[in-house]
């Protein structure tokens, strides 16, 4: 259903946008508005079977474009916190109280680990200090190939297993943000000390929905399904989520 629901608001947005500089390609085409109410109903049901979100790693942004993304029906929001340069994201703070002043009450960051670093704890506690006063839900942990040793898979668990205890300390829900061959390279799949942790699953199939997942790393499904990536609308630079 989501399948529709994208097309919708981005082919509508676009023939509206023609509409208002005199498009003759509005007018001519009655049965153009057929399609959209049958579009509209599909999103309807869309709405009724999961919730949508984006992550985002740009910023600062601010209400407007947050209450933007809510009237998008957008419910939830995933900005980055830490970068892999190893360092606070300066645009974090922003974000998320933009988020909530724009209308959307679900919000949550990841981290974007320096893997090569010497202080897996400390990137955690750098990023709590930073948002003590920020209100946020799930912290996630961004496990990409770039920036690990993969000759190196033991020190590699090892760095996890630090940050996975520091990061549960602070009381905040932690998950997992790792694609198959991702996890595969930096821990190897028979490591399934990361399946205790919810995953938020990197798949851009444009699909939302679970249903081509297959198990890795002790997950039997996703938490999120991140489906598609790099859109812009409402300036906000963002990746399309879907969480069911």
């Amino acid at each position: 259903f989501f399948f529709f629901f994208f097309f919708f608001k981005q082919k509508t947005a676009y023939e509206i946008s023609a509409c208002l500089v005199g498009s003759e390609m509005c007018i001519r085409d009655r049965s153009y508005n057929k399609m959209l109410k049958l579009l509209s109903i599909a999103f309807v049901f869309a709405v009724a079977l999961g919730k949508y979100g984006f992550d985002a790693s740009s910023g600062p942004y601010n209400p407007a474009s947050m209450a933007c993304m809510r009237h998008r029906g957008f419910t939830f929001a995933i900005f980055r916190a830490f970068r892999q340069v190893n360092r606070v994201d300066p645009n974090v703070v922003a974000n998320i109280k933009a988020a909530h002043d724009g209308g959307i009450s679900d919000v949550s960051i990841y981290i974007y680990p320096c893997g090569k670093c010497n202080d897996p704890r400390e990137q955690i506690i750098k990023t709590v200090e930073a948002l003590k006063h920020s209100n946020y839900n799930t912290i996630w942990l961004d496990i990409e190939r770039k920036g690990w040793n993969l000759k190196a898979k033991e020190r590699n668990r090892r760095f996890l297993l630090e940050m996975f205890d520091e990061a549960v300390k602070h009381g905040k829900p932690v998950g997992i943000y790792s694609g198959m061959y991702s996890w595969k390279a930096i821990v190897g799949l028979d490591w399934i000390v990361g399946s205790k942790f919810p995953l938020w699953w990197p798949h851009w199939d444009r699909r939302a929905s679970f249903r081509n997942f297959r198990p890795y790393g002790g997950w039997n499904a996703p938490h999120i399904k991140q489906f598609d990536h790099d859109h812009k609308n409402c300036r906000v630079k963002y990746d399309l989520n879907y969480m069911h």
